[in-house]
């Protein structure tokens, strides 16, 4: 179906993140759809998106994980499944050692 989201979410290492919360915001900064991953990291959206620019918003509520906001173009076609990646304290840890 045509603006439906759907994606999964992990770690740095590829391991999934299940129950991060991941909210899509309108152009305006309004919530218009929020999930939580389920126990495989993935999320979906029920119902489409009109067409237009989102943000995509991931928090992790035991803040272990870091997310970077995502930008989304929802323009009636089928959207490809997003992957989604954190930043997390071991992996600030390699950056900061090795660059």
């Amino acid at each position: 179906t045509p603006n439906v989201v759907i994606g999964i979410v992990k770690d740095p290492r590829g391991n999934i993140l299940p129950n991060i919360l991941v909210e899509v915001k309108d152009s305006s900064g309004n919530p218009v759809r929020a999930f939580k991953t389920n126990a495989l990291g993935q999320f979906a959206s029920a119902t489409p998106l009109t067409n237009g620019v989102y943000t995509i918003e991931l928090d992790d509520p035991k803040k272990l994980h870091q997310f970077d906001v995502l930008q989304l173009s929802a323009n009636g076609q089928i959207l490809m499944p997003i992957e989604i990646l954190s930043h997390d304290a071991r992996e600030q840890l390699r950056k900061e050692l090795f660059n």
